[in-house]
């Protein structure tokens, strides 16, 4: 069992780009709290509506409602900063052990010549108790990827835009 005092990362960094489609997405944990970014070609066409925002997560609401919501414009990109509930982390902590992310390599990488159009990068950094990975590629992805961006968009209920050509 997780002890409440080791519920929360020491360190939790995530990053995924798409450069042919104009989408960036990353996370990490700073100030107790998730620091969330996400830019796409829609939001930078339409860059009125972007907002920072930071949103709790209390345990006994319900994932969707905000215990406090702060917004202020930011140019061409969504920032949020979310606080999960303790709920929300021991889900996250124990996805993150049915998928195996802690055996994932170091390095996942296709390298492309004239008939690949290179296309994305995405980054994991994550140290929770002893427990880490380390993990990063380019056109080429852990069997449990999606399964891990599931996870993040569980604990921030965010969509991640994730093209992958099959």
């Amino acid at each position: 069992m997780i002890k409440m005092n080791e519920i929360r990362p020491i360190k939790l960094i995530f990053k995924y780009e798409s450069f042919n489609e104009g989408y960036s997405f990353s996370l990490k944990w700073e100030d107790k709290g998730l620091i969330i970014k996400q830019l796409s070609k829609n939001q930078s066409q339409n860059s009125n509506q972007n907002q920072n925002q930071i949103i709790e997560h209390d345990q006994n609401q319900n994932h969707n409602q905000n215990q406090s919501i702060n917004q202020s414009l930011n140019h061409n990109q969504n920032e949020q900063k979310i606080i999960p509930s303790n709920e929300e982390w021991e889900d996250f902590w124990y996805y993150l052990d049915e998928i195996k992310i802690w055996d994932w390599y170091e390095d996942y990488r296709v390298t492309c010549r004239d008939s690949c159009v290179e296309d994305d990068e995405w980054e994991v950094d994550i140290v929770f108790g002893d427990i880490k990975v380390e993990s990063h590629g380019a056109n080429s992805y852990p069997p449990t990827f999606r399964e891990f961006l599931k996870a993040i968009e569980e604990l921030t209920g965010i969509l991640i835009e994730f093209i992958q050509q099959d």
